[in-house]
């Protein structure tokens, strides 16, 4: 009697974790706010202004809430871009770049457009998703003409330089070495090819990559000779 009395209590214990869990899942703890249920509010004024009552947990919920409500498109755009800068904010780089991707799909203008979309690269770069960042570049370069072309592609190897950067300050040395490499496939100036080899150079040695030093090397020493001392 007594072992089932325990396997019962255990049963309940075990119900009711699953209850909280459940409610937390459905419900935004402090405003209570259940997730998939639409915002009553529907022009950009009066998000804002209920924006200006939140803290930046609570907006980030009812934006989310928005997103998938009604709204204009003006209004939904409006909404995508302050979720995205809160994104950014907590460094939820993946999610700031969908978003603001999302944003530039229902954007009008072809000069916005293009500025939303180079934005989305920059922020999957940051979240290490090249091959998405890749992707919405080649959106954004059908949209431009060609002094725009040549800004972007600027931007884009700029995005890179600045994240390969970004890991070697924060020591992590593969992450650098793998975009480094990658880097070499861009469109780059001699002097911006010469930085990169040089940057793989230093990384081969503090990893330890004896090989992919010395090929690299040899490369430089029968290319264009600028191998530094």
């Amino acid at each position: 009697m007594m072992i089932k009395n325990v396997i019962v209590d255990k049963i309940i214990i075990l119900m009711q974790a699953i209850t909280i869990k459940v409610i937390k899942r459905t419900l935004f703890i402090g405003d209570m706010y259940i997730v998939d249920k639409p915002v009553m509010e529907k022009t950009k004024s009066e998000i804002e202004a209920k924006l200006r009552t939140m803290g930046e947990y609570v907006k980030m919920s009812y934006l989310q809430r928005a997103a998938k409500s009604q709204l204009d498109f003006d209004t939904r755009k409006f909404v995508m871009l302050e979720l995205a800068r809160i994104y950014e904010q907590k460094k939820m780089y993946l999610d700031a770049g969908k978003t603001i991707k999302s944003a530039a799909e229902i954007t009008t203008t072809f000069r916005e457009k293009i500025m939303q979309y180079m934005k989305a690269v920059e922020f999957h770069v940051k979240g290490n998703d090249f091959s998405e960042a890749e992707r919405i570049f080649s959106q954004a370069l059908a949209l431009g003409n060609d002094r725009e072309k040549y800004e972007m592609k600027q931007q884009f190897k700029q995005f890179h330089f600045v994240q390969a950067q970004d890991y070697i300050k924060q020591d992590r040395r593969s992450n650098a070495k793998a975009l480094y490499q990658k880097m070499l496939s861009m469109d780059l100036s001699p002097q911006e090819k010469l930085d990169v080899q040089n940057q793989l150079l230093n990384l081969y040695l503090k990893l330890g990559n004896t090989r992919e030093y010395h090929q690299l090397k040899d490369k430089m020493n029968g290319g264009m000779g600028l191998l530094p001392p």
